[in-house]
């Protein structure tokens, strides 16, 4: 259905759900080709996200959904419909490749987020906040954070998951080396996450590894 888009396009890049823009650098831009519980149905968005939290699969928090423009039911994308395939094709040419070029710096990233409805998840959500501050270099902030938050996250609830208590181990090292002014070994953690998200989304031959903001700081 899309091979005419890639055929145009020589910057996507297919890998199983998603078509990916290159270059892949902190953040991934991304069209998300999904399965709905319907046979005939599937759905269409375009995605952004960061890559240096430790993921196993991208989250949809910041993006939009692809409309139908071809269907009276502009959220509707259904295999039997007549020229389904041209509608895809335009959908994503027209909607979601404008919008992600846009976004081609990690800056234009964090701006995309900031005015998104779920600025929350990046912002405003200390689990993320703080990566994104020692990312950024801002280590008074991520600092704050930590101390707030380090005792609970030292010591998680056994109630949660062996994936959230994983999440809170990170989370635990990452003030350890904070508390310690240890620069050098927070930088290193990131490009570890990073790093393990490139290979659990099966993106290594797409991603270019670069330099993080705090490393481009004096």
């Amino acid at each position: 259905m899309v091979t005419p888009v890639l055929d145009r396009h020589p910057d996507l890049v297919p890998i199983r759900r998603w078509i990916i823009v290159k270059p892949v650098h902190h953040f991934v831009r991304a069209v998300l080709i999904d399965r709905t519980a319907y046979a005939d149905r599937f759905n269409a968005q375009w995605i952004v996200h960061h890559l240096f939290e430790e993921l196993d699969d991208l989250p949809l928090s910041w993006g939009e959904c692809l409309a139908n423009e071809r269907s009276s039911r502009r959220g509707l994308w259904r295999m039997s419909d007549p020229d389904i395939e041209l509608a895809l094709q335009e959908a994503i040419e027209t909607q979601a490749l404008p919008a992600l070029r846009k976004i081609s710096t990690f800056e234009d990233f964090l701006a995309y987020v900031a005015q998104n409805t779920f600025r929350h998840h990046l912002y405003e959500w200390p689990t993320s906040r703080i990566i994104l501050d020692v990312a950024l270099g801002d280590l008074d902030h991520a600092l704050a954070i930590s101390n707030k938050h380090f005792a609970r996250w030292s010591v998680p609830d056994s109630a949660y998951d062996e994936d959230g208590r994983a999440t809170y181990a990170r989370l635990s090292e990452l003030c350890g080396r904070l508390m310690a002014g240890d620069r050098k070994g927070l930088i290193r953690l990131l490009h570890e996450w990073e790093a393990t998200t490139i290979k659990n989304l099966k993106i290594e031959h797409v991603w270019e590894p670069t330099p993080f903001p705090i490393e481009l700081r004096s």
